[in-house]
């Protein structure tokens, strides 16, 4: 009896060692191991109504097409990316890290070196680097949109001044890409318009962006436009206590309040939040850089949930110029140089 129960045992371990080891079959194996995925926020954390949020709504998408899993880090402050990135790296378990905005740049050189064979990508901005895919978006194309509707709103009588506003977070160049769209939309419709801009120096402080908002009220800037992230509530604010017009970015915002925002640049961080991890998914990951546009409904302006009445004829004027931007007959500027020549040439 003895003899027969050993070597039961020995085919056991012989024969049965494959079935021990569930947890790590691989899919040539016939058992697909979930693809795991780390999301880092930038400063103004998930919650923020924008940029956090919208990339978070695509990787919830992957959630439920893909069956992935994944962690979030919400950062309090920029130096903490860093720390945020290595140890997700180091943990070795993830099959992608993802990372927002240019904050994340210089971080993610420095980890992206010290684990090459992690993957990243960094959305908003790009890094040349071998294991990270960069995705970003013509923003100047939407915010051309935003100008030029609101120099519109003036022509059409929404506006007794002729002078609009821009703030930004930060006052670098991939806010300034707003800025150079924004201006080069309105200027295209009105020459003559005054265009003041300022910055907030955070992406987190609505109490200065208010003040500076309510300022340009004061100067006639009736309508105005923000790409300042969480900072943006400080605007939306200012429009409301003075009856003002506000626009929206990065995510449909009009609903925060209807009577007074017009409409929103948004840009499709989801979708590139969705792609990256899709290609993880698929096995396509590669390094490099990919840019939406509005030629492929990357970026757009809209207007939905707004309470703003806007005419027929500028609906028209908008889809006309939405048109011309996507085949290539209008080249928007993206910097304040290539601003100042667009102008020069109208």
């Amino acid at each position: 009896m003895k003899r027969t129960v050993l070597f039961l045992c020995f085919v056991l371990v012989v024969f049965g060692i494959a079935g021990c080891a569930k947890t790590k079959t691989t899919p040539e194996q016939g058992t697909e191991k979930q693809v795991r995925i780390g999301l880092v926020s930038s400063s103004s954390g998930f919650g923020d109504g924008a940029f956090n949020d919208l990339t978070l709504q695509g990787v919830d998408k992957a959630v439920a097409d893909m069956g992935i899993s994944y962690d979030k880090i919400a950062i309090k402050a920029i130096g903490d990316i860093e720390l945020s990135l290595r140890d997700m790296a180091s943990a070795k378990d993830y099959d992608l890290v993802i990372c927002l905005t240019f904050e994340a740049t210089e971080a993610l050189r420095i980890v992206g070196d010290e684990y090459p064979e992690q993957k990243f990508a960094i959305i908003d901005t790009a890094l040349e680097a071998p294991n990270v895919a960069s995705y970003m978006t013509k923003d100047e194309e939407a915010s051309f949109l935003v100008g030029a509707m609101a120099a519109l709103m003036k022509a059409d009588g929404l506006s007794g001044t002729d002078k609009i506003g821009f703030i930004g977070g930060a006052d670098r160049p991939n806010i300034r890409i707003f800025y150079s769209g924004y201006a080069a939309g309105a200027k295209y419709i009105d020459k003559n318009l005054q265009i003041f801009d300022d910055y907030v120096g955070s992406f987190t402080d609505v109490t200065t962006a208010k003040e500076i908002a309510s300022t340009m009220n004061g100067r006639g800037a009736d309508i105005i436009f923000h790409a300042a992230g969480m900072s943006g509530n400080g605007l939306f604010q200012a429009a409301k206590e003075n009856n003002t017009y506000a626009f929206g970015v990065n995510t449909n915002q009009n609903s925060v309040d209807p009577d007074h925002i017009a409409g929103s640049m948004i840009k499709k961080v989801d979708v590139a939040a969705y792609e990256a991890i899709k290609s993880v998914v698929s096995g396509t990951f590669s390094p490099g850089t990919r840019v939406l546009s509005m030629a492929d409904g990357g970026v757009d302006l809209v207007t939905e949930g707004s309470n703003v009445k806007v005419s027929a004829g500028l609906t028209r004027r908008l889809d006309e110029l939405r048109g011309k931007i996507a085949s290539g007959e209008i080249v928007v500027p993206a910097t304040v140089n290539d601003l100042e020549r667009f102008t020069a040439g109208l």
